[in-house]
């Protein structure tokens, strides 16, 4: 079986978007819609259901899902262990809710490989459920996500507080204050069910009366870029984290709306599993816990 084709189904599943796939993986759609399309002749069976809302595994693409999981963390390992025998660089690896991986992270990782030279780190991202069953997993060592987490085998601290936004670009709007009734009558670009912000938005909707279902919900992605972009363009509004929108928000191609009193609040948390004993790693974890905030982008 070949791996590649087995990680751009995996990929193309857990994010529900070929296009979200295709970008990760540094790829284009059709590349992966070709692998896709081999790893289904090679099984024998139809692994997707796709449509204009994204890709949809069948009940065969469901279990092919859960076993490309456990195969390519294995595939994760006997690669890291392999590297240990034959690489004098010493690597850390890092799992990040997209949220705060893409867009506050990169600036710390650069400053602690200025600071000790001979590291690389090694970076992937997920939403925040997946980050703490990696960590917990032992899969990636330290991880970042939105919220907290209570798992008795990781230890985790608050980093800070963020908030997030309803945004638009300001020529599809005629003023930047809004009631209720009229932020609905725009189309919704919003994050996917799987991501942790996309449940405060929810519970921020249901105390103020406000069924997320009352707008018409244009997209729903697993990409605040994907999401930027559409909005960006002028197709309809989004909530959106300020951490992914300060450049926008700058050079004022967004601007902020303002409905009533909702105010999307949440915090990031620094992770990691107990187990850890690797002199590198701990270092890694008491720079981001003394230089961290300083040290965001």
């Amino acid at each position: 079986m070949d791996l590649a084709s087995l990680q751009a189904f995996y990929k193309t599943v857990y994010y529900r978007s070929i296009s979200t796939a295709a970008k990760e993986l540094y790829l284009s759609q059709p590349a992966i819609s070709m692998q896709i399309k081999s790893l289904e002749q090679e099984l024998n069976t139809k692994l997707l259901e796709r449509s204009n809302k994204g890709a949809k595994p069948t009940e065969a693409g469901n279990i092919v899902y859960e076993y490309a999981q456990k195969i390519l963390e294995l595939y994760e390992h006997m690669n890291k262990d392999l590297e240990s025998l034959i690489n004098t660089r010493r690597n850390i690896s890092v799992i990040s809710c997209p949220s705060f991986g893409h867009y506050s992270l990169p600036c710390s990782l650069y400053e602690f490989k200025r600071r000790f030279k001979g590291i690389d780190f090694d970076i992937e991202y997920a939403f925040t459920d997946d980050v703490i069953k990696n960590i917990e997993k032992g899969v990636y060592d330290i991880g970042f996500i939105e919220g907290e987490c209570t798992n008795e085998n990781i230890d985790c601290m608050t980093l800070g507080a963020s908030r997030m936004y309803f945004v638009a670009n300001p020529e599809i709007v005629k003023s930047n204050i809004l009631s209720k009734k009229e932020i609905t009558q725009y189309s919704l670009f919003i994050i996917d069910k799987k991501c942790y912000l996309r449940k405060i938005i929810e519970n921020v909707f249901s105390s103020h009366a406000l069924d997320i279902y009352s707008f018409s919900i244009h997209m729903e992605s697993s990409s605040f870029e994907a999401i930027k972009s559409s909005v960006l363009a002028g197709e309809g509004i989004s909530i959106m984290p300020y951490l992914s929108i300060k450049k926008e928000l700058y050079n004022k191609s967004l601007i902020i709306l303002e409905v009533e009193d909702m105010v999307f609040k949440y915090h990031y948390s620094l992770i990691y599993n107990k187990k850890i004993t690797d002199p590198l790693k701990l270092n890694f974890i008491n720079f981001i816990k003394e230089h961290g905030k300083k040290s965001f982008c």
